[in-house]
């Protein structure tokens, strides 16, 4: 267990064939370079604007205008930070006050950068980054998203905005004594804050903004200017030095570090080292945008909170370009289109997106709310995607607070005026993603059969073939139950991406793709997803796929699953198609939203009610059924008690055996589900599955 990350090393191959030279330099090297001082050098900086984020002081004033509400809430968060005060992935507000050092001039009180309070355990300092093995260094079972996630520093902009709205000098003030507060116990390659390059990119992304955004603040002096632009310009260093793209495939990690070097570039752009960034940063991204989007517009890593992330990313990229009038190809932009298009049309109805595959709550920036923002949001991305992509339409789904966040990417929305509206109807296929949506005023409706993602290591992917998501009336009843944690919790971290824990069928206890314990981060493929069809009429949405997963058991099956959403009577109809003799124990799991109660009423039916409305769900009286309680991860770290349907029967052992299974609201339960229709839609779906 404690080798299993230089074991995944090992098996990775590089798959970039851009490589960067080895350089090693300092700020003061390349000051001295160019033939500038030190002040002359901070006072230039002062006066461009490098980074998007750095928008006008009319701009500010716009804002504070315009959006009073968010401004006061910009300005309570700020002054909660300069507290200390934080809460992410799944904590309590915690206070991380590091008790072995003395408070600092100013009232500063120096931050614990290496504390996971969840656990209350510290993990230890001083240990050289390549030297780092987390199963044997970390304190008990201490998760180390928790200390990543507070040095990623993505509060700084908070801070930065406050400036800008108040231009008090105590928030300049606190981005300075965090930078080194953070470097004197943190120096570079030197602890658990070194050990993941893609943190050190965000973190630098983030510095960057923050100080871009308190780079006027009179009071702070030249010397403790260039400590933080030096510790900023060190972290460049290092990132270009400790890329991850030495491994089977590149993913979400190179994707922020070089995102994150290419935003530090900006900020250095008149140093010769920072030129050299800036070019094999452009290069990488127009290679990454090819190799980990998909033909469809999905992220490679079978996940759509993912996706979201990789999203931002090259969006963030492509917004820093413009700004330095190198714009990408219009083969990148074309990806964005596709990309945001994938977003758009996986949002329910709440406007939230699922929680399909791996969630860690990543994000590049944080622009609105800060430390209370909904991980499964998807409005920071629409906005500056509308304005970036000029797709205005993109607009109508995120409302005034959507404005907002485009603003802080730096773009003009002083005259622009959003009204918003209900998301449009939808009904589509991914099918290199493997996932299907179907969404209008009442419904809707996620199927998940996708592929074994990046590239077949499946380091996000969840083993949730043929499982689903379905809404009624806006009121969630079948969800995917999210990731909940990684590293720190083997046991609900495998059960999380199990296949018993998603709303499919499990065959003898066993895993669609072959899981191992202690791979958390990998998939093995046995499933091979197949899409069948998937079709569109007035009447009706449906779409049928297959999984072979469970031929490699000794009376192995294959399984077909037919799902036909019927528009005016509101019903999911599902058909379950078994192909091979088998006389497995066979298993469904419906796993309900949070607020879902579950009545088992007659054999074969039993009722669900959420917000005083009443739905069923019909199955073969002969299927034994029990109500079990679970969990549902909407965001990382954050568990909540829900419940589920756990159907069961040993097979017959015949060569092709049919489950149906309805879904819909009460009232229709008897005018439908006894009637001979339903009979000749299961027909009917059965001879669709069973074409191919």
């Amino acid at each position: 267990m404690r080798n299993l990350f230089n074991i995944l090393r090992r098996l990775w191959r590089k798959n970039s064939a851009i490589s960067p030279p080895s350089l090693s330099t300092t700020l003061a090297a390349e000051l001295q370079g160019v033939n500038t001082t030190v002040a002359d050098w901070l006072a230039l900086l002062g006066h461009d604007r490098r980074l998007y984020v750095d928008i006008p002081e009319e701009n500010s004033l716009i804002l504070r205008q315009r959006f009073p509400e968010l401004v006061a809430g910009t300005l309570h968060s700020a002054d909660r930070i300069l507290a200390h005060e934080f809460q992410m992935l799944g904590s309590d507000v915690f206070v991380p006050h590091d008790l072995e050092r003395q408070t600092c001039p100013e009232d500063y009180c120096p931050i614990d950068w290496y504390l996971d309070p969840v656990s209350n355990l510290r993990f230890p300092t001083g240990i050289p980054h390549k030297e780092w093995d987390l199963y044997a260094m970390r304190p008990g079972n201490a998760d180390v998203k928790l200390p990543w996630e507070l040095a990623r520093c993505q509060h700084f902009i908070t801070l930065g905005q406050a400036y800008r709205f108040s231009h008090d000098y105590k928030y300049a003030l606190e981005i300075v004594n965090e930078i080194e507060d953070f470097m004197e116990v943190n120096p570079v390659g030197s602890g658990v804050n070194w050990t993941c390059t893609m943190d050190v990119a965000i973190r630098a992304a983030n510095w960057a903004f923050g100080l871009a955004l308190v780079r006027d603040a009179a009071d702070v002096s030249v010397a403790r200017w260039l400590s933080a632009y030096e510790a900023l310009f060190d972290h460049g260093v290092f990132i270009f030095a400790n890329f991850e793209n030495h491994y089977e495939v590149t993913s979400n990690h190179y994707l922020s570090n070089i995102v994150g070097l290419y935003l530090v570039s900006a900020l250095f752009h008149d140093l010769p080292v920072a030129r050299q960034w800036q070019d094999f940063c452009h290069k990488s991204l127009e290679k990454e945008i090819t190799v980990q989007i998909l033909e469809d517009g999905a992220d490679f890593e079978s996940s759509v909170p993912y996706h979201r992330l990789v999203l931002e990313l090259f969006l963030g990229a492509a917004r820093q370009a413009t700004l330095l009038g190198e714009p990408f190809s219009a083969q990148y932009y074309a990806v964005l289109r596709k990309m945001t298009s994938f977003v758009s049309d996986s949002l329910r109805p709440d406007g939230l997106l699922p929680v399909v595959g791996d969630a860690d709550d990543g994000r590049l920036h944080i622009f609105t709310d800060y430390g209370n923002w909904n991980p499964q949001s998807g409005k920071h991305i629409l906005a500056p995607a509308a304005f970036l992509l000029q797709d205005s339409s993109l607009l109508r789904h995120v409302g005034e607070e959507g404005l907002w966040e485009a603003a802080w990417w730096g773009f003009d929305v002083g005259d622009v005026t959003v009204k918003y509206e209900d998301l449009p109807p939808v009904g589509k296929l991914y099918p290199q993603a493997g996932l299907a949506f179907y969404r209008d005023q009442r419904a809707y409706l996620a199927i998940s059969n996708g592929i074994v993602g990046t590239e077949g290591f499946g380091n996000h992917k969840h083993n949730d073939q043929l499982s689903f998501e379905f809404h009624l009336h806006g009121i969630p009843l079948v969800v995917d139950p999210g990731s909940y944690v990684y590293t720190s919790d083997f046991e609900a971290r495998n059960l999380f991406r199990s296949t018993r824990y998603h709303n499919t069928l499990c065959v003898a206890g066993e895993e669609q793709n072959e899981m191992r314990d202690e791979w958390i981060f990998r998939l093995f493929e046995t499933a091979k997803a197949q899409h069948l069809y998937f079709r569109e009429t007035d009447q009706f949405v449906e779409y049928g796929g297959m999984h072979v997963g469970y031929q490699r058991l000794a009376k192995g099956v294959e399984h077909r699953r037919g799902f036909r959403y019927l528009k005016q009577e509101e019903l999911l109809v599902i058909v379950d198609s078994l192909h091979g003799k088998s006389d497995s124990f066979l298993q469904w799991h419906f796993h309900m939203a949070t607020g879902v109660d579950i009545i088992l009423e007659d054999p074969g039916l039993c009722g669900l009610k959420n917000n005083n409305e009443s739905f069923f769900l019909k199955y073969p009286a002969a299927l034994s059924a029990e109500v079990n309680d679970v969990y549902v991860s909407p965001s990382y770290g954050v568990r909540v008690p829900s419940k589920a349907i756990d159907l069961s029967v040993h097979s017959s052992g015949t060569k092709n055996e049919v489950f149906l299974f309805v879904l819909g609201q009460v009232g229709n339960v008897g005018r439908f589900c006894d009637s001979q229709d339903l009979l000749h839609i299961q027909n009917d779906i059965l001879d669709q599955l069973n074409k191919i």
